[in-house]
This record gives structure tokens, C-alpha cells and sequence, in this order.
């Protein structure tokens, strides 16, 4: 497992210079041990930051709520951008292109010409993020190679910034959000084709071709970064050629039967073992 992780992050580094970074990591562990350690802290940064925040409730983060009293670094309010990134999206999930359904009943959406065909398909959609603010934006940074200035970087993080959000509706966003889904470039401008790590997950007669981004006003409705979309594509492949997602996964089914154990010691030991599998 150890070197899997480790490998595979190599592999699928978006830069050269997040190539080398970790590289020297690697090569600055003197024994074994210390390249377990390296390749745990890794798993649970670079894939469990994002499987934690899918677990986490998305109603807070609905496309079609305007209500928030947090401003970010943009002067705009959560549930405004919220509402920016869905004008931007043409009301529709990236993914699967069905229509918002609290926009299919907005009269004013339709009388701004973007009205849903009778019988189409809508779904409940979220502003989900490319990159959730439970991550280590100090790791993910270097990995990515992104400037020490960008908005995502601390101290002043701005996760709720466009060119972090995505329309999806919400089996999209949890795929999404769970690197279980990933957008990868097809080579055209703004152009990305949309990758699962299982045939069974959203299949292709439920998902567009390819998703393309544009927008009428990249000033005020920028489309998502490309930076953010490769660097979640990168740690989703990482994830599943590794094993690592399996692993937490697996992990976590362990740990929610410590609820059902006795507490007199016994649930020590199955803890301990799952922990163990990273060696």
C-alpha cells in the first residue's frame, strides 16, 4: 500500500514542480517506518480530506438557497455566488445536464429563457466545491503547484469563490465529492470529459458527452479553475489505482462497528488492526 500511494502520487502530480516535491519527501524517509508514516498522513490528506467532506451534510451548500451572512474575499455572499455559479451553469448539473428544480418552478427563470422542456428530467442540484476547505491547502498547494497568493491558500482561504464551484445535482455531487467522479481535459478550451472510477457509477446514458464551460460574464461568473479541476482529477486517480480509497473505505466500515462493540477494551484491537492495514 505504502508504495502504491507514494508511486502513484508521482505519477499523477499535476506539475513537475508537485513531482519533485514529492519526490524529495520520499527520499528524505531513512527506513520503512517512516515511509508508512509518510504514505498514511498522504492517503488521509490527499483522499480522506475529500471523502470526509461528502459524509458531511450539502445543505448547506444548495445552489438554489440565497440565504447566508458569510462574505468572502469577493465581496459576495455564500449563497449569491451560489446563485452567480447556477446563472453561469444554465440552472442544469454540469454532469447530467438536469434542470434545478426550484429554478424549473421560478417563472422569472423562464422568462430569462432558460426554461426546461415539459417532461424533462429536475433534480435538487448544490454548489458543490472542486476543492473542499477540509483539506490541507499547504500540501495541496505545493502538490499543485499553485502560487502562494491563490485564494485558496491560508491564511485568507476563499473556498467559495466560482472558480471553486460546481452545479451538480446531488448524487453528482456526492460521486463528486467523494473522488468516485473526476473531469479530466479532453484538449479543447474549457473541456472536460467525465471520468468514474466504476462503469456502474453514473453511467453514460445519465451524464453528458463532455462537459464544456462558459460563461457570458467571466468577470462576475467565471467558470471553474482548471487548475482546481486537474488537481482533483490528480488525487481521484490516486485514489482508486492505489487503493487508497478502497482502504478508507474499508476503514471506515471498521471504525463504525467500535459503536456496536463492548466497553470493556475489546473494540481496541479493531481499531488497531485497521489502522494497521496502511503498513
Amino acid at each position: 500500500m505504502c508504495s502504491r500511494v507514494l508511486g502513484h502520487l508521482i505519477l499523477e502530480a499535476p506539475t513537475d514542480a508537485g513531482r519533485d516535491w514529492v519526490c524529495k519527501k520520499v527520499l528524505n524517509c531513512t527506513d520503512e517506518p517512516s515511509l508508512a508514516r509518510l504514505a498514511q498522513k498522504y492517503i488521509f490528506t490527499f483522499v480522506g480530506s475529500f471523502k470526509a467532506s461528502a459524509g458531511r451534510s450539502q445543505s448547506s451548500t444548495r445552489a438554489s438557497s440565497i440565504s447566508t451572512p458569510y462574505e468572502g474575499a469577493s465581496g459576495l455572499a455564500h449563497g449569491d455566488r451560489r446563485a452567480q455559479a447556477l446563472l453561469r451553469d444554465t440552472y442544469r448539473c454540469a454532469v447530467t445536464g438536469t434542470f434545478d428544480a426550484a429554478s424549473a418552478r421560478d417563472p422569472t427563470v423562464a422568462a430569462d429563457g432558460y426554461a426546461t422542456s415539459p417532461g424533462a428530467p429536475i433534480a435538487t442540484t448544490e454548489a458543490a466545491l472542486v476543492i473542499p476547505p477540509s483539506v490541507d491547502m499547504r500540501i495541496l498547494a505545493r502538490y499543485a503547484g499553485l502560487a502562494g497568493d491563490d485564494p485558496l491558500c491560508p491564511p485568507h482561504s476563499d473556498f467559495h469563490r466560482l472558480e471553486n464551484i460546481l452545479t451538480l445535482d446531488r448524487a453528482a455531487a456526492h460521486r463528486f465529492s467523494s473522488l468516485d467522479l473526476w473531469l479530466e481535459a479532453t484538449g479543447r478550451a474549457d473541456e472536460y470529459q467525465i471520468v468514474t472510477w466504476h462503469p456502474d457509477i453514473l453511467s453514460p446514458s445519465r451524464r453528458r458527452a463532455a462537459v464544456a464551460f462558459t460563461t457570458t460574464d467571466p468577470i462576475t461568473r467565471p467558470i471553474p479553475s482548471a487548475e482546481y479541476l486537474h488537481l482533483h482529477a490528480a488525487c481521484a486517480r490516486m485514489a482508486h489505482k492505489s487503493g487508497a480509497a478502497t482502504y478508507l473505505d474499508v476503514l471506515a466500515k471498521d471504525i463504525a462497528l467500535l459503536a456496536v462493540l463492548a466497553e470493556d477494551g475489546s473494540s481496541a484491537g479493531v481499531l488497531a488492526a485497521a489502522l494497521s492495514r496502511i503498513a
